[in-house]
């Protein structure tokens, strides 16, 4: 069995374990509603409130303030409590359910006899668990804001993509420490719920985040916060609504400073990656 071969084998039975019915089913039917209500409510939606304000908003604001406008609305709504942790949970369960499930029960080690590194089955995992979701993640956004509001789509579609893949940085770094966790327990259940917690504590913790720098009046809080969170330097660079205006005299990042600043997001949840590999390939007794 040649490697290419045994690599294709391995991520198929990948897939077919992480996406087996009715996942993607009852993904496909929960993520559109939870980002059509989400927008109806945050953008003035529901009880007392105007229906459709953004997209009134969209249609008379001039070329920057659209961009103002797309910051600080989707920013919020794909980074924490509404949409992206509908994609952290898939790759958690993934990850920690699958991946871990198959540690428990001896699979892996079967798997390790076909003619492929260590690396290389990780590789195929994790494509499975992380990649085909992040590229999901970031297709069907584009897709749902399509129909919602094509003229901005099709005008902005580069500064969309980078305000979804900035809102996807963080659930990359939990997928990884998630993978440290269940590659040292062997076990799927422990490393899932702590992957659960701390996932769902990311709003807590970037609000204690602003708190410390507004008390303390320093920029370096929020450069450390614009790491784990890199939406937070495209909202403090088009000065979003939401935000209070203290942080804007704080730290107010250049469009190319935001971009590094998602670099380094992605670069820090890589570099947990790869204590996970070199874990798997060296310490891991299966």
């Amino acid at each position: 069995m040649g490697k290419a071969r045994a690599f294709l084998e391995v991520f198929a039975s990948a897939l077919n374990e992480d996406f087996r019915f009715p996942v993607l089913e009852i993904f496909a039917f929960i993520h559109p509603l939870v980002i059509f209500v989400s927008l109806y409510f945050i953008t003035g939606g529901g009880p007392g409130g105007q229906t459709g304000l953004f997209f009134q908003l969209i249609q008379l604001a001039g070329p920057e303030e659209v961009k103002v406008l797309i910051v600080g609305y989707l920013a919020g709504l794909f980074t924490f409590a509404f949409v992206s942790p509908i994609f952290g949970m898939l790759i958690l369960k993934n990850i920690a359910y699958s991946f871990g499930n198959d540690l428990e029960r001896g699979v892996i080690q079967n798997i390790l006899s076909y003619p492929l590194k260590r690396r290389s089955l990780l590789t195929a995992k994790l494509l499975s668990s992380i990649g085909v979701v992040y590229m999901l993640s970031v297709g069907i956004q584009i897709f749902e804001l399509f129909i919602l509001v094509p003229n901005i789509v099709s005008q902005h579609i580069a500064l969309l993509l980078f305000v979804l893949v900035a809102g996807l940085s963080f659930p990359f770094l939990v997928a990884g420490l998630v993978l440290i966790l269940t590659l040292f327990l062997k076990r799927g259940s422990k490393a899932l719920f702590v992957g659960i917690a701390l996932y769902f504590s990311s709003f807590f913790l970037m609000m204690i985040l602003l708190v410390i720098a507004g008390g303390t009046g320093s920029d370096i809080v929020l450069k450390i916060a614009a790491i784990i969170f890199p939406g937070l330097a495209l909202q403090l660079h088009y000065k979003a609504a939401g935000l209070d205006p203290l942080y804007f005299k704080l730290w107010t990042p250049s469009f190319t400073e935001s971009v590094l600043y998602v670099g380094a997001g992605y670069a820090l949840a890589f570099l947990i990656l790869a204590v996970g590999y070199l874990y798997f390939e060296r310490r891991l007794e299966v």
